[in-house]
């Protein structure tokens, strides 16, 4: 069984461009791809932190381990507000790390997520 891994970095908007052109030019010459790797990038640590925060983390790390759940479950099942969750999953959701299975459950489809920051400017 594979594992499915993605990877969060810091981009900025000129680099991600490049990497994409890059991308294009290597499909377009039939080169073929490796394994696929899955992005997502933000423009700077701040963001990335505070898009994934400690709380967001236990969310992701609790719902990867329980399995498909509904929002209110998960609220429940973690004693947080509702809203609160259903903002945290709107906010992962949108960055694929939480997806709806058939049933429309909620479902963590990574087995790793790993973040990458550069210390070198």
């Amino acid at each position: 069984m594979t594992s499915r891994k993605i990877l969060i970095s810091i981009c900025s908007l000129e680099q991600f461009k490049k990497n994409v052109r890059s991308s294009f030019r290597s499909a377009a010459a039939g080169e073929s791809a490796h394994d696929p790797i899955h992005r997502v990038y933000f423009t700077s640590e701040d963001d990335l932190f505070s898009t994934l925060s400690p709380k967001r983390m236990v969310l992701l790390k609790f719902l990867k381990k329980a399995g498909p759940l509904s929002c209110r479950k998960l609220a429940e099942l973690l004693n947080r507000a509702y809203s609160n969750v259903h903002q945290d999953v709107k906010q992962l959701s949108q960055l694929e790390l939480i997806q709806k299975d058939e049933h429309q459950k909620l479902v963590v489809p990574w087995d790793e997520i790993e973040i990458a920051v550069s210390l070198v400017a």
